[in-house]
């Protein structure tokens, strides 16, 4: 489907014109914690999409090709860092240079705080086909021009993420979104308000993803009365998710094209920017539209914490699975020169004899867990990589995380890593309790996890994954190299 023919459905079109009348009138209650990214915190009450911009707040920082620290934290102090970046990036890439097209990627990267791209990006770069890959897919997502949706499938779109999508929007000229769980969530909670108030009939045509937030934050619209619930990232494919990323991106133009909204920020491109910036501040948490919560609702959270849903927390909870084996297992895949892929592995790990009960298909879908984006990214890896991170140790890390020097975990605005998340976890409940019932104690009453099985199952796949990397000892307690990698470290969003 191309731009005309998807800005010309009927739902389309009634949602575009919905939010040109409706959005000057809605109130908005921000109210963001304190966190790195939001020192202070933040707490107003604004009326607008226009006068949300106003407050926009992302404490972060990057290296510039000099090495010279850039920071920013205001809309105004992020477009002059983000023009920067956009220019590296832009020159990097159209002069083919793989080396400053990766180091500009990484930077982006440090910017969003995310990280789970990096291993992908370092493969890219090895095999010289970093540039290459990024102009593609500019081709593909670009939205004033005739490109086709049906054209970002799985061939084409290799990885998707929400450090990719920044990557993606910033190479592009026509305003394309950065597409994170932020964004994803409020899109989502402005349709849902307009599905409610549309009087046309049939399913809903406009699902927007989202993404899971590290605390407590409520980002699916689902978890309100009378909401449409939006499907979780960890659920759809990559090229799914860069498709919507594109119908996004044309529905920002078409809504701007047709109001005066964020004149003063200039170009076309540049007003698209200013509304995703906005969306991503209404993102946040979605209880600032004011909305009543369903009762008993589960959807604002990922399924494996269904349970705990009632006590709400900082979702840390696995798919449990024993990772070192797991990892095991992949190598002896690879080994043996099968379809490097999820679908292969799975039917692989089922069919291998076993003298316990056999696996089941379900099981192993679970096992791969480690292996998306969003944790280590391990399919596709290179197979000496993957020796090292199945060696495990400290060398294994630097492995998995696809770097030679480690640097400081950090955890980002987003619910990922959680495998690494879940030693620092695990650590800090053996550090402070020396009994197994205190230790899940201290984690429900944290907020990471909701009941007594599901805190266990946080500690074992954080004792498992943390032994493995040598940042727990065989008693579980942390080691030099853990109070290396965590430092201050801190799970407070």
């Amino acid at each position: 489907m191309k731009r005309e023919q998807f800005l010309a459905q009927p739902e389309v079109e009634s949602f575009v014109a919905w939010l040109a009348a409706n959005l000057p009138a809605l109130t908005f209650k921000l109210r963001f914690k304190s966190s790195k990214f939001v020192p202070g915190g933040l707490t107003v009450e604004v009326q607008g999409i226009e006068r949300v911009l106003e407050h926009y707040r992302w404490k972060a920082s990057w290296h510039d090709s000099n090495q010279s620290v850039v920071e920013s934290e205001t809309w105004a102090e992020t477009q002059r860092s983000l023009g920067q970046l956009r220019e590296w990036l832009t020159s990097a890439v159209n002069a083919g240079d793989e080396q400053q097209a990766l180091q500009a990627c990484l930077q982006i990267l440090r910017w969003g705080g995310v990280r789970g791209a990096i291993p992908f990006l370092h493969r890219l770069e090895a095999k010289d086909e970093l540039s290459g890959y990024l102009k593609k897919m500019a081709g593909l997502m670009t939205l004033d021009g005739d490109n086709d949706l049906d054209d970002l499938d799985a061939s084409s779109v290799e990885r998707f993420d929400s450090g990719l999508t920044k990557i993606h929007a910033l190479l592009d000229l026509s305003g394309s979104p950065i597409y994170d769980s932020r964004v994803g969530a409020a899109i989502a909670m402005l349709y849902s308000l307009f599905r409610q108030q549309w009087a046309g009939r049939g399913k809903p045509l406009l699902m927007f993803p989202s993404g899971g937030a590290r605390g407590s934050q409520i980002r699916n619209p689902g978890a309100f009365l009378n909401s449409v619930a939006a499907p979780q990232f960890s659920t759809i494919d990559y090229a799914e998710w860069a498709r919507w990323q594109v119908r996004l991106g044309w529905i920002i133009r078409a809504l701007l094209e047709r109001t005066n909204w964020f004149a003063g920020q200039g170009t076309l491109p540049a007003r698209c920017h200013a509304f995703e910036a906005s969306l991503f501040m209404l993102g946040y948490d979605l209880r600032c539209f004011g909305l009543a919560l369903a009762s008993n609702s589960i959807a604002g959270k990922p399924e494996v914490e269904a349970q705990d849903c009632e006590r709400g927390g900082n979702n840390w909870v696995p798919t449990g699975h024993p990772f070192s084996q797991v990892l095991k297992d992949y190598l002896a895949f690879r080994y043996s020169g099968a379809l490097d892929n999820k679908a292969s592995f799975v039917e692989w790990l089922v069919a291998q004899p076993r003298d316990e009960k056999p696996l089941t298909r379900t099981t192993t879908q679970g096992y791969c867990f480690p292996f998306s984006i969003e944790e280590f990214d391990l399919f596709g890896r290179p197979l000496a990589q993957l020796e090292r991170i199945v060696a495990g140790g400290e060398d294994g890390l630097r492995a998995a995380l696809a770097t030679e020097a480690l640097e400081p975990f950090t955890v980002g605005d987003e619910r990922v890593s959680v495998c690494l998340v879940d030693v620092l976890i695990t650590g800090n409940a053996y550090a402070r309790a020396t009994t197994d019932k205190d230790r899940v104690d201290y984690i429900v009453s944290a907020g990471y996890a909701g009941t007594e099985n599901s805190a266990r199952t946080l500690m074992a796949l954080g004792r498992n994954v943390g032994k493995h990397f040598g940042l727990l000892d065989a008693q579980h307690s942390p080691t030099s190299l853990f109070e290396q990698f965590y430092q201050d470290c801190s799970l407070d969003a």
